[in-house]
């Protein structure tokens, strides 16, 4: 009996050591900030990987917003769920200036740069650049 007892009283006890910890990712999602950067004088087509908060969406629903025409300098801020292991975020200009030079990043909810790329648009006026950045790697 006192074994019995003593077993439930362990189990008890490991179940709130446990169970009520906080990572501190533990919230419904995480802030990250895309930037593009560059001569606003074309358009640049991005995309990205969009605001996901819910942990059982397996695809990306077509109506969902995930690449735009945009003008440099651009940003957009998405909120990702904790379970999304990363986010990636590309660049492409068609019929720029030779030579002109971009840099595409992705930027923590403190603002810290977590990735960044430049590029550098070839003798026809095109380039692109993706970078992917993936939590919790060293």
């Amino acid at each position: 009996m006192k074994t019995n007892i003593l077993i439930l009283f362990f189990l008890a006890a490991t179940s709130l050591l446990f169970g009520c910890s906080k990572d501190k990712n533990d919230g419904p999602g995480t802030e990250y900030t895309y930037k593009l950067s560059g001569p606003g004088t074309v358009k640049v087509q991005v995309q990205y990987t969009p605001t996901l908060t819910n942990p059982n969406m397996t695809e990306v629903p077509d109506e969902t917003m995930y690449e735009e025409m945009v003008t440099p300098p651009w940003q957009k801020t998405v909120s990702i769920h904790k379970y999304v292991s990363g986010v990636g975020f590309s660049a492409s200009v068609s019929e720029g200036s030779p030579g002109a030079k971009y840099t595409i990043s992705v930027l923590s909810n403190d603002g810290t740069t977590l990735k960044t790329a430049d590029f550098t648009l070839d003798a026809y006026g095109d380039g692109v650049m993706l970078i992917n950045y993936y939590r919790n790697q060293p």
